[in-house]
């Protein structure tokens, strides 16, 4: 009788198990870094796939960010902010590269992001000004 409980115990964590793994596998994830020139870290932005919204996260308070278009640098969307997070919803741009300005005291942080409401690109050119 132990043998078989303890068998129907592993059985369930074992599904459990691969039922997590699924899920996880099923979302992507996608990280842009722009660096300071000294190589710390000045910006990043994580864009789950199955998520609606961006997270922008900096190392300084920014107050305000901009999303332009890369080709002709029209503005598309800013938003003013306070503190180091925000969020920017993903579902108010078509899919594309667009160029993303984060202002902060004492820089303008400068990088190239792909927004896609399916599966991410890969990581473009950052750079600070």
């Amino acid at each position: 009788m132990k043998n078989s409980i303890l068998t129907f115990v592993i059985l369930l964590i074992s599904v459990g198990g691969f039922a997590q793994q699924t899920n996880k596998q099923s979302e992507k994830v996608t990280k842009y870094v722009t660096t300071f020139p000294n190589g710390e870290e000045a910006i990043i932005i994580t864009d789950h796939s199955t998520s609606d919204n961006l997270k922008l996260s900096a190392a300084d308070n920014f107050y305000k960010y901009e999303i332009l278009e890369t080709s002709n640098h029209e503005l598309v969307h800013g938003s003013d902010n306070q503190g180091k997070v925000c969020n920017i919803d993903k579902n108010k741009f078509e899919d594309g590269t667009y160029t993303l300005k984060v202002y902060t005291e004492d820089f303008v942080i400068t990088s190239d992001i792909t927004i896609s409401n399916g599966l991410q690109s890969e990581e473009h050119d950052s750079r600070i000004q």
